[in-house]
């Protein structure tokens, strides 16, 4: 794979060359398995990075949730058949007793689903904590290319945000990343958040489709439907062992939702997100049976 060849997927290839090559490398690989992730938003608002994106900063905020119930909502997932299970906070990076909560709820959580933390960039020391604490995966989105990244955010950078995803590696953890689509990016800029991301070598790809919200600079643009399954086909034929998992805006795929499996797709989030709307379980295992896939 390269360059040409995924600006191709992305414009002028048959859309059903497109199905089918995606179709044949997520069945190789992933069979016809799709995993199924949630979130809790454990620290909401008050943030003090300008993620254009984001309707975090600039507000109040709430408080931390309590250690009691982060351990009910991870438990709570778990046995609901969640396959895996993420702590979100906002901020540019968790510290002090808030980190250690995070740590404490993660060693409660021995023999139920697998847990995730997003914390925001952190350092080599701490994100050795967490996986000791029982954090297997970190998930730490690039967002963007590094090129179009200072567009959406000035308050840090694209390269700590990499530096964050080696980190998280070095540490013994396998990491979620990817980024959010339609913020006004090109082509290009997508191929280049696609290309980074199989040279960072993550284990999981976190597409966002871009929803508009109260308190975001961002306008967003449309995307055809055919246009996000092309994307979601390119991210797959870049980075083939990686699962690929839609989280935010994937009812912008509307009719063709069933569709994005065969374009390469391995995982959903489902329930409540960030700051958007989710979906419900039982609707998710629907759309997974109706494709022909099993949970």
């Amino acid at each position: 794979m390269n360059r040409q060849k995924a600006l191709d997927i992305l414009t002028v290839l048959p859309l059903t060359k497109v199905e089918d090559m995606c179709s044949s490398l997520r069945s190789t690989r992933f069979g016809d398995k799709v995993d199924l992730c949630a979130i809790v938003n454990a620290k909401n608002g008050a943030c003090s990075e300008d993620c254009a994106f984001c309707a975090q900063s600039g507000n109040q905020g709430e408080p931390m949730m309590e250690l009691d119930e982060l351990i009910d909502v991870h438990h709570s997932n778990s046995d609901a058949g969640i396959h895996r299970f993420s702590t979100v906070t906002s901020g540019r990076g968790l510290s002090g007793k808030e980190f250690q909560r995070i740590c404490d709820a993660a060693s409660a959580g021995s023999g139920y689903c697998p847990l995730c933390a997003s914390l925001g960039i952190l350092g080599f020391r701490e994100l050795k904590l967490l996986h000791a604490a029982g954090v297997s995966r970190y998930h730490h989105n690039l967002e963007t290319s590094s090129a179009f990244f200072p567009s959406v955010c000035t308050t840090h950078t694209w390269d700590q945000r990499a530096m964050t995803v080696r980190r998280a590696k070095l540490a013994g953890m396998s990491v979620c990343s990817g980024g959010i689509i339609g913020m006004g990016e090109s082509d290009e800029d997508r191929i280049d958040l696609a290309f980074s991301l199989l040279e960072l070598e993550v284990d999981s790809i976190a597409l966002n489709f871009f929803v508009p919200v109260e308190g975001v600079s961002v306008t967003g643009e449309d995307i055809s439907t055919e246009k996000l399954l092309r994307i979601i086909g390119m991210f797959r034929v870049v980075n083939p062992s990686a699962e690929l998992r839609i989280c935010a805006g994937r009812d912008k795929l509307a009719e063709m939702s069933e569709k994005m499996f065969s374009f390469g797709v391995t995982g959903i989030m489902t329930g409540t997100l960030l700051t958007t709307e989710g979906s419900q379980y039982e609707e998710d295992l629907d759309l997974i049976q109706r494709a022909g896939y099993r949970v």
